[in-house]
């Protein structure tokens, strides 16, 4: 197997999300995926899966979709970016047909892939800061500034200036 960590997703926690992934791999032996809770509102702009049952520390996948319509989601809980998978996943994208926005989309590829293997999904509890976005890149930089001890202050001063002293164009 190997561990795939899409640099645009970052994510903030006491505990290793991958640690605890590898941990489920160690106990199901199979594919495992990190997911977490999102706004249903919010499912169609992400990779949503379908739990099963519990299984040790994480649960069964029983079903996978890439940017849902809206209101067709099977639950709330998205891949966050952060997988175990078999290498088998490569002759299987090296075939597939584009997906939602014409790219050749990994959660297509992991549900053929599911077809002749199971899924896991591990509940990750930490957040996690979408950085493919201008906004979700800011919120990350100052998430992680106020999160460290030897920042929080200084960061809040400055963050405080500057919301008293900018104001929005127009």
């Amino acid at each position: 197997p190997f561990a795939l960590l899409l640099p645009d997703m970052i994510m903030q926690a006491d505990m290793s999300c991958m640690k605890e992934m590898v941990e489920l791999y160690a106990e199901t032996g199979n594919n495992v995926v990190a997911v977490q809770e999102c706004d249903p509102a919010e499912a169609h702009k992400y990779g949503i899966v379908g739990k099963g049952k519990d299984k040790g520390t994480g649960f069964e996948i029983t079903e996978m979709v890439e940017k849902p319509a809206k209101g067709t989601a099977p639950s709330n809980l998205y891949l966050n970016g952060r997988y175990i998978l078999q290498p088998e996943i490569f002759r299987i994208l090296e075939t597939q047909e584009r997906g939602a926005g014409g790219e050749i989309q990994l959660t297509d590829g992991m549900l053929a892939l599911a077809k002749s293997q199971p899924f896991y999904g591990y509940h990750y509890r930490g957040r996690t800061f979408d950085c493919g976005t201008p906004s979700g890149f800011v919120e990350a930089n100052v998430a992680f500034a106020l999160w460290r001890k030897d920042m929080h202050d200084d960061a809040a001063e400055m963050i405080a200036g500057l919301l008293r002293d900018i104001k929005p164009e127009g």
